[in-house]
């Protein structure tokens, strides 16, 4: 059995997927449409009937195990070519015929395993398009349409509120400044976690923070989610502006665009393995981000009240 693993170019395994795979891929290299050489089509019925070997093994595994003194094995020839009978006889047969007999048994079994290697990319083409209707209907298709135009909603919001209405502008103070708050950061970073006395936090360069000679600061928000756009304060006759680092302002646009994932997977609808990965990123990943987010700086409570709390 090891042999037929060899031949396939994988380490003995139980994974009929990671065996189809290798077959499929020697499958095409040798096929008799690709490659037309004697010695490709030897290689063709070598993985074909490898495979074939490796597959019956692994389904014999799955059942029961039995004996039986009746039961007689016959064992394939992985080389390509027909058995030559080991017993002598003494009728003596001409060169001829016995050729063409050989070569009309081989084109037989790469007839044979033509027809396997097609019969198994049918099956795929079935099962792919089963999987296919699975993901893109019923249920399955609701939750993500529902999670798409959440998502979409969201990342317009975020787009319009960071960009097209005004800002608002209101006094502060800082309250505490930490280097290691209790998720964890460096302390040797050139940046401290600043906490403000409306409850707010955002991380703020240690140079900006050195050049206000007290606490006193302005904060400039965003109207609807309250996300601070700019620090600043008023020192030596000027304006001092600091967009604090990790905000969604600093991050703009990347949280909008990876929102508007589900909806860049509905419009490549199509059988392939960029929507199959991406439908999975949506309705997997895209819920979990999208509750991060908005449970994140309460923005949840901010899009309910319309802007209007704190």
């Amino acid at each position: 059995m090891k042999r037929y693993f060899e031949i396939l170019g994988i380490p003995p395994i139980k994974n009929e997927e990671i065996v189809k795979r290798a077959y499929r891929k020697k499958a095409m290299k040798y096929h008799p449409d690709r490659n037309p050489s004697e010695a490709a089509k030897d290689k063709f019925i070598q993985v074909t009937e490898a495979y074939d070997q490796i597959l019956l093994a692994l389904e014999q595994a799955k059942k029961p195990k039995y004996t039986s003194q009746n039961t007689t094995y016959t064992q394939t020839n992985t080389t390509g070519r027909p058995h030559q009978s080991r017993t002598h006889t003494n009728t003596q047969q001409s060169k001829s015929p016995q050729q063409s007999k050989t070569n009309t048994e081989w084109e037989e079994r790469v007839k044979k395993a033509r027809q396997r290697y097609e019969k198994m990319q049918r099956k795929e083409a079935l099962e792919n398009e089963r999987y296919y209707r699975d993901i893109t209907s019923g249920r399955n298709w609701k939750r993500f349409k529902i999670i798409m135009i959440a998502c979409s909603f969201i990342s317009l919001l975020i787009i319009l509120d960071s960009h097209f209405f005004s800002t608002q502008t209101i006094p502060s103070s800082v309250e505490s400044k930490d280097s290691q708050p209790a998720y964890g950061r460096s302390p040797n970073m050139n940046s401290l976690q600043v906490v403000f006395d409306n409850g707010q936090k955002a991380w703020i360069a240690r140079d900006f923070l050195s050049l206000t000679n007290n606490n006193f600061i302005y904060l400039e928000r965003t109207p609807l989610f309250k996300d601070i756009k700019y620090v600043k304060f008023y020192e030596h006759d000027r304006w001092f502006y600091y967009t604090p680092i990790y905000s969604q302002s600093f991050t703009f646009p990347l949280i909008p665009i990876v929102l508007l994932i589900p909806l860049l997977t509905f419009f490549i609808k199509n059988k392939t393995i960029y929507f199959s990965v991406l439908y999975h990123v949506s309705v997997k990943v895209m819920p979990v981000f999208l509750v991060v987010l908005l449970f994140s700086n309460d923005r949840w409570a901010q899009l309910i009240t319309l802007g209007m709390m704190g």
